[in-house]
């Protein structure tokens, strides 16, 4: 599904350049939970930046199932970033003071395909019951639920578009070790019961645990991965 050759990332910064990423040579299966690992500093976000088409590398090829990403034109890479890629972001990203549902199904007005109001709200609703969040809850606003509940219906808007594959970075961050794990185990449902692609951006190796596969970042270059054997 995504397969990344020998990709590297500048910022330039007045006369300083600083790389990033220095070439880094990744492959992730379709239907694979893949934790990205490392330090603040280690490039873990950037990678993310540039897998979820909110960044460009500096050099090197990006596919995204079969698809060469450097050439096609912004327009379309926003299409793409639309219909097949799904965020979901510690920061959970909600409009306070609006409803679970419109909250969810605000995606669907982007996408390349108009649909009706009706439309979208059966697929927020879907999306919604995937994440395993309670339907008499689904007419609050989102300032009225507690940070769980916040993180499930970021989740639930992640999968709204049906999409490909959900980045999540660092999606615990802000939450206790008991909702943390709820969250994490909704992403473990996602994989396995819907053959979701999940990558997790973390620096926690009681995060990382919960994926099959751990890739190891340290000073923007891959320097290990491990498999898991069981999952949790």
């Amino acid at each position: 599904m995504i397969k990344l050759e020998n990709i590297r990332k500048e910022y330039v910064m007045g006369e300083v350049v600083l790389e990033v990423l220095h070439g880094i040579n990744l492959e992730i299966l379709k239907g694979e939970f893949v934790a990205i690992m490392g330090h603040s500093g280690s490039g873990k976000s950037t990678i993310m930046n540039i897998l979820g088409l909110l960044d460009t590398p500096t050099s090197g090829k990006y596919f995204l199932e079969g698809q060469d990403i450097s050439e096609i034109n912004d327009v379309s890479q926003a299409s793409i970033r639309a219909d097949k890629i799904g965020f979901v972001f510690q920061s959970f990203n909600l409009l306070s003071r609006t409803s679970v549902l419109r909250n969810v199904s605000l995606p669907l007005i982007y996408r390349s395909v108009q649909m009706s109001i009706k439309e979208r709200e059966e697929k927020a609703k879907y999306a919604l019951a995937s994440a395993g969040f309670p339907e008499d809850k689904w007419d609050n606003n989102s300032n009225q639920l507690s940070g769980g509940q916040i993180q499930r219906v970021a989740i639930a808007r992640a999968l709204v578009n049906d999409p490909s594959i959900i980045l999540a970075d660092e999606p615990t961050g802000n939450l206790d070790s008991k909702t943390s794990d709820i969250v994490l185990k909704t992403f473990q449902d996602l994989n396995k019961k819907e053959g979701r692609t999940i990558i997790l951006i973390t620096h926690e190796h009681d995060v990382a645990k919960y994926a099959d596969r751990i890739i190891y970042l340290k000073d923007g270059e891959v320097v290990s991965e491990n498999y898991k054997i069981n999952n949790i």
